[in-house]
């Protein structure tokens, strides 16, 4: 999955969620 692209197209929702999944699932 690329986070550019997510953050690209959900803008500061994708980067919320991007960050809440690497708090939950590292790596």
């Amino acid at each position: 999955m690329d986070y550019k692209v997510a953050d690209l197209s959900l803008a500061d929702f994708g980067r919320t969620e991007i960050t809440l999944a690497e708090h939950e699932m590292p790596g």
